[in-house]
């Protein structure tokens, strides 16, 4: 007989087995979907970093460039354009004043004498107290003219020893300009006609005479030159 208690439940009902597969497969679809959906969330996050995958509303940033350094050169309109009798000459990238500037002049050597000296603007007490000065009445250097230029005795003693043929060379900073001395005299204080004006390009230097003698000195020595040779920088 099966009805005893040790047969209980033994022939119940069993559930059907198409039941336990409806239900693994539920499990497993489920979690095939859910790594699915991790898997495009996970493209989703990293698709714009190659540009991949990417809706097209978004944009793929690229990487940081370096901004470019501000100039602080001043524009054109803020360079000058004269200073101190002087005018401005424009070669690019700078403007050069052919003139004096902050009360220098120019230089000069007389490579006879292995003499060099700056040249300051104005003839003047205080102006020819250090060395010489150039006539601010005179020519520039480069330019049609006497270009005059006076000193103290004391500062030229050695001229005396100058003959034509000798060079002087007057370097502004437009150019280098080469002179070749012609002469010499000895003349009255008062003779402005050595520094007359005139087409030529010539130089003229003005002391006191005797050159050994200092403020006693009561005459002029003067001394010539013409313009050989002209170097001019690029403008």
């Amino acid at each position: 007989m099966r009805d005893g208690p040790e047969f209980a439940g033994r022939d119940g009902p069993r559930p059907a087995k198409g039941r336990h597969r409806s239900a693994g497969l539920l499990v497993l679809g489920s979690g095939v979907a859910a790594f699915a959906l991790g898997m495009t969330l996970l493209l989703a996050s990293v698709a714009p970093m190659w540009g991949i995958l990417a809706p097209k509303s978004w944009t793929v940033a690229a990487p940081p460039q370096p901004s470019p350094q501000r100039s602080t050169a001043a524009s054109p309109s803020a360079r000058p354009t004269s200073q101190v009798g002087g005018t401005a000459a424009n070669n690019g990238t700078r403007s050069m004043i052919d003139g004096p500037v902050n009360g220098v002049a120019f230089t000069m050597r007389v490579p006879a004498l292995n003499y060099t000296a700056t040249v300051v603007e104005g003839v003047d007490a205080a102006s020819l107290e250090h060395g010489p000065g150039h006539y601010p009445t005179t020519a520039w250097p480069g330019r049609p003219g006497t270009v005059g230029i006076a000193a103290h005795n004391v500062y030229w003693i050695a001229f005396s020893r100058l003959a034509p043929g000798d060079r002087i060379e007057v370097t502004t900073r437009i150019g280098v300009y080469a002179y070749e001395i012609t002469g010499s005299k000895i003349t009255d204080p008062g003779d402005r006609s050595v520094l007359a004006p005139t087409t030529a390009h010539r130089l003229v230097m003005t002391t006191c005479y005797p050159l050994w003698a200092g403020a006693l000195a009561t005459q002029r020595f003067i001394v010539f030159a013409r313009e050989l040779m002209a170097i001019r920088r690029n403008t």
